[in-house]
């Protein structure tokens, strides 16, 4: 009895941490919650005014009435029975009637509070997750966020319809528990036996469902994320005829969560059946233990008896109810708990943004012996300093993994120096707000991602007050002006998932195209060539060329041959500037650089580089 008092206790602990994020849906449960009891309440006045209706239909009120029988009397005295009857059949159809009514209305409200706790607990979720620190979406599988909207939200709403029906139920419970108590405290402690016998049977099953519970949110992760990196990947599952291995890893990883929630079911079953059988025989034990020992001697009216049989045959299916509905809650628990986890995801940045408004840059970008360390380890950058003027152009450059995105992800503020400082004009650049920084710095990725839209909105994503001639002149500079006149539907033309209708050079176009048309001052170029062959990338650097004019430019380089025209070359190595200067100064010292130089001219290797 203990256990089980302690996992529900721990149930309602987990919905009591949803507060925060339900979002005006508090004082809607409350509502729920107090037509539901009242609804339970009432059908327990309904039911125990139909003991006294039945005794004076039975004639057994004898010389000592029952107390309800007595305390009518006393009201409305001199009276034959029949009016009595008839007084409490109308009182037994108001009760009937409240209830219904009040059931009626937390009904209503339950399905109100259902669907407001659906929006705002996904709406939180999805707003959390976009403030989120981007390390949480480069160490989680896209399954487990995937699973987390869709299947551990679900279990969190079943979760608040069981916990209303168990507080109604547990309502019930205690008012014909205390109706028993009326009748005979001696028999109700037996019953109370009876109920402790029944929680210590079921009590190990509760434990079985709880883990059934975290198996089965394990399984839907790795079954979403399944499904999602196959066909997120299914070019390279055909090239690499793997199809046969993608759909034997689903067959046996969907068979495993069947198997798992059929073991959960087959536990909650027996939860029913076993309670019953061992209720229906107590209670029997307890109505002949009460004729032998109490009605036998006349120690208690038959009356009485009957009075007590009846609310106990309504008490103990009861009892059976609150023990399905406890394995219910504790097995969905853990979705709720999964939901959580993520509500609490650690929030990105850790200092506020300021409040200052970014104006344009004036003298320059300036790294400050700025260092970061991923949260794996994994050293980013290590003091680093150098100067990005206005209007110039700096390039950095270094083998795979020396840090070059990382300097690039500071500077869009996507992370946070762990030391040092990025100034922008003789100040730390955290002061700006998040929107003007952002509608300053625009940047153009290795892999352009494109929405399943058309040209157009891709072109204005995140900047709602393009107009039609912006976009067109961000597609003029971009060099897509030729793609766009084929078209049958113009900008008009849906790209497709990802882009798929586009070629890799008219994807990076289209991106050069979605960042200039904001007109950024500040432009981030992270190796946006670096995955294209020689004639798209041709195509895409004559668009780069026009785009850096006029502009602060940070340049990413995997390809030296696009960082010609920089007026200052970083290069890094293991997160340490190993060398910077001009691209003349710097292929003249047959250091870091010139070795660079040579892998990206050699046949072959360039792309070690």
């Amino acid at each position: 009895m203990t256990s089980s008092f302690h996992e529900i206790s721990h149930v309602f602990a987990t919905i009591w941490r949803l507060r925060p994020h339900l979002r005006g849906g508090r004082y809607l449960i409350a509502a729920v919650m107090l037509t539901s009891i009242l609804a339970a309440l009432l059908e327990g006045v309904g039911v125990s005014l139909l003991v006294p209706l039945l005794s004076l239909l039975l004639g057994g009120e004898g010389a000592v009435p029952m107390r309800p029988i007595r305390w009518l009397k006393e009201a409305v005295p001199g009276h034959d029975s029949a009016f009595y009857v008839l007084a409490f059949a109308v009182l037994v159809f108001v009760a009937v009637l409240l209830k219904n009514v009040t059931w009626y209305a937390s009904q209503v409200l339950a399905t109100v509070l259902r669907r407001r706790i659906s929006t705002n607990l996904r709406n939180a979720l999805f707003e959390r997750l976009h403030n989120a620190d981007l390390h949480l979406f480069e160490q989680s599988p896209a399954g487990e966020i995937s699973n987390v909207f869709f299947t551990e939200t679900h279990r969190t709403f079943a979760l608040v319809d069981y916990l209303l029906l168990f507080v109604q139920r547990a309502s019930m419970g205690l008012f014909y528990l205390g109706m028993l108590f009326f009748i005979s405290w001696p028999l109700t402690l037996i019953t109370l036996g009876l109920a402790a016998l029944i929680g210590g049977v079921v009590g190990f099953m509760y434990r079985r469902l709880s883990r059934s519970g975290e198996e089965i949110t394990q399984l839907n992760q790795q079954l979403s994320s399944c499904v999602l990196q196959s066909f997120a990947g299914i070019r390279v599952v055909r090239t690499t005829h793997a199809q046969a291995h993608e759909i034997g890893n689903f067959a046996r990883l969907n068979d495993a969560q069947a198997r798992a929630e059929e073991s959960a079911s087959r536990t909650g079953f027996l939860l029913v059946p076993i309670t019953e059988t061992i209720a229906v025989a107590g209670a029997m034990v307890i109505v002949g233990c009460a004729y032998y020992f109490f009605v036998r001697p006349g120690a208690m009216l038959s009356s009485y008896l009957l009075g007590f049989g009846f609310i106990l045959l309504r008490t103990l299916p009861l009892l059976n109810q609150l023990y399905g509905l406890q394995g219910h809650l504790i097995f969905l628990a853990r979705g709720v708990s999964e939901v959580l986890k993520w509500l609490g995801a650690p929030v990105h940045p850790n200092q506020p943004f300021g409040s200052e408004t970014f104006g344009g840059l004036k003298e320059g970008i300036r790294f400050e012996h700025v260092s970061f360390t991923y949260p794996s380890g994994r050293t980013g950058l290590d003091d680093v300093s150098f100067t990005i003027p206005a209007g110039g152009t700096v390039a950095v450059v270094g083998s795979s993994g020396s840090g070059k995105s990382t300097v690039a992800n500071l500077l869009l503020r996507f992370r946070q120096p762990g030391g040092g400082r990025v100034l922008v004009d003789g100040g730390d650049y955290w002061r700006f707000t998040a929107a003007s920084w952002h509608r300053a710095v625009a940047v153009v990725e290795q892999e352009a991602f494109l929405f399943h839209d058309t040209m157009a909105n891709n072109i204005a994503y995140g900047y709602p007050e393009a107009t039609e001639e912006a976009i067109r002149r961000a597609v003029k500079e971009a060099h897509l002006e030729d793609l766009v006149n084929t078209l049958p539907a113009g900008l008009n033309t849906p790209v497709g998932e990802r882009g798929t209708m586009l070629s890799g050079g008219q994807r990076q176009r289209l991106a050069i195209a979605r960042a200039l048309v904001r007109n950024p001052q500040i432009l981030i170029l992270d190796e946006a060539t670096a995955a294209l062959d020689t004639v798209s990338e041709r195509h895409v650097q004559v668009a780069l060329e026009q785009a850096v004019h006029g502009r602060t430019v940070l340049v990413i380089a995997h390809r030296l041959s696009t960082i010609r025209n920089a007026s200052h070359i970083v290069v890094l190595d293991n997160g340490k500037i190993v060398e910077q200067g001009t691209w003349e100064e710097l292929s003249a010292r047959n250091g870091a650089f010139a070795k660079l130089l040579h892998l990206n001219a050699t046949p072959g290797v360039a792309g070690a580089a």
